[in-house]
C-alpha cells in the first residue's frame, strides 16, 4: 500500500518546528495529494495553539499559499483535547464549523473544564505514572470521555487510541465505526501493536495511517504504520489514506 495523504502534523503555531511553509512544501516535494495541519487545541498546556482564533490565522495563510502547491490539496484542521469526562473539547462551534479537518485525542496535560474534571480524569491519569492501583477505572472513565466526544462533535479522526492514557481499544474502535470517525495508526509515536490493529479491525473501522509530524522532514513518513496495516491483513479500502501500489 501507498500513502497518498497525511492527516495530522503540527506547525510553529502549536509545537511543531516547521513553518506552514516549510510543511507544506516538504508535503509537496514527496507528492502527497492532500496535506493538513493540525495544531494543537488551546487547552493543551504549554503547546497548545493559545487562542483558537489562531486556526482562522493559519486558514488564511494557507489560503495565500495554495496557488503555489497546485497539485496538493491543503486542509486546515485542528487536534482538539478532550477536557473532560462528559467529552468536551476545547474547541467552541464556530471554529469546529471553520475548519476542515476535526481530530479529536486525550492527551495527559490539559487544563480541564471543571475542578472535578480536573481531579476524576486529568489527575486520576497521573496516578498512572506512579500506581497501577486504578489503571482499570481510569481507563474506563478515559474510554467514556473518547466515546461521548465522538457522540458530541463530528469527529474526522480518533488521534493516536491508547497512547500515555488508556483506553479500552474494543469499545473506541466500536464508537469510530457507529459515528464515522477514522481510528489513526500514529507513526509518530510508534507505540501500537498488531493486537491493536486485529481488534479495532473486527469492529469495522476505517483506519488513517499519520505520521503526528512535529518536524518537516518526518511528514509522509508512514511506512511503519503501513506495514503494521498489511501485517493485520487492512486492504486499501478500509483506509482513508492509502491505496494500492500499481
Amino acid at each position: 500500500m501507498k500513502a497518498i495523504a497525511d492527516l495530522h502534523s503540527h506547525s510553529t503555531y502549536s509545537d511543531g518546528r516547521g513553518t506552514v511553509t516549510e510543511n507544506i512544501r516538504a508535503a509537496a516535494a514527496i507528492g502527497l495529494e492532500r496535506y493538513a495541519i493540525t495544531d494543537h487545541g488551546p487547552q493543551n498546556i504549554g503547546v497548545g495553539v493559545g487562542d483558537e482564533n489562531k486556526y482562522l490565522v493559519i486558514k488564511e495563510e494557507v489560503r495565500g499559499l495554495r496557488e503555489n502547491f497546485p497539485d496538493l490539496q491543503v486542509l486546515v484542521g485542528a487536534e482538539a483535547d478532550i477536557i473532560s469526562l462528559e467529552g468536551d473539547i476545547d474547541l467552541s462551534r464556530e471554529t469546529i464549523e471553520a475548519l476542515e479537518l476535526l481530530i479529536v485525542g486525550l492527551h495527559p496535560y490539559v487544563w480541564p473544564k471543571t475542578w472535578k474534571d480536573g481531579w476524576d480524569f486529568v489527575l486520576s491519569n497521573q496516578t498512572l505514572r506512579v500506581t497501577r492501583s486504578m489503571e482499570e477505572k481510569v481507563r474506563c472513565r478515559n474510554t467514556k470521555a473518547l466515546v461521548e466526544a465522538m457522540a458530541r462533535y463530528p469527529v474526522d479522526i480518533v488521534s493516536h487510541p491508547n497512547l500515555e492514557m488508556p483506553v479500552e481499544i474494543r469499545e473506541v474502535a466500536r464508537a469510530c465505526h457507529k459515528y464515522g470517525s477514522a481510528y489513526e495508526i500514529n507513526t509518530g509515536h510508534n507505540f501500537q501493536t498488531i493486537e491493536d490493529v486485529l481488534t479495532a479491525a473486527k469492529e469495522g473501522v476505517t483506519f488513517v495511517v499519520n505520521s503526528d509530524a512535529h518536524f518537516p522532514e518526518s511528514i509522509g513518513r508512514l511506512d511503519i504504520g503501513i506495514e503494521l496495516l498489511e501485517r493485520a491483513g487492512v486492504s486499501p479500502e478500509q483506509t482513508l489514506n492509502l491505496k494500492a501500489e500499481q
